[in-house]
């Protein structure tokens, strides 16, 4: 009888050794899952506000534009001799009257910028013409290549 009393009792810890070690695994791998869709919410987050900030500052550049393009309109009811005043008096800054364009750049987050210029051709079909629309990174940014390694002291 004792010998029955021993295998069955060898039978109960085994079985439990093996439950135990699923548990443990299924737990890991639970908390590996949490990490890694925590992980992959902050890099969705940090994504959206990404993409909502160069929305947002592609928004300003069309209102630019269309500000462009209604001062030009108006332009082309004066002589010539009289735009580029006007164009300056309305535009302020951002009209280069050296080069028939107009630029402006609007902040977005992390450094970066939108680079918006914009040309006036008086005798053409278009009168404004996009040559540049460009996201530029206004800060230098450095890699950290540092990697701190034992040496043995």
């Amino acid at each position: 009888m004792a010998k029955t009393e021993m295998k069955s009792g060898a039978n109960i810890g085994s079985a439990s050794l093996i439950l135990i070690f699923i548990v443990l695994c299924l737990g890991t791998f639970g908390l590996l899952s949490l990490t890694s869709a925590n992980n992959d919410l902050e890099l969705a987050e940090r994504n959206a506000a990404a993409v909502s900030g160069y929305y947002r500052a592609d928004g300003e550049g069309e209102a630019f534009r269309m500000k462009v393009e209604q001062a030009v309109a108006e332009a082309l009811k004066l002589e010539e001799k009289d735009r580029a005043a006007y164009l300056e008096e309305t535009l302020g800054e951002a009209y280069l009257p050296d080069e028939e364009a107009a630029r402006t750049e609007i902040d977005m987050e992390s450094g970066q910028a939108l680079s918006i210029k914009l040309g006036i051709d008086w005798d053409g079909p278009e009168k404004i013409r996009v040559r540049e629309w460009t996201v530029y990174n206004r800060e230098e940014y450095e890699i950290d290549q540092d990697m701190p390694v034992w040496t043995g002291e």
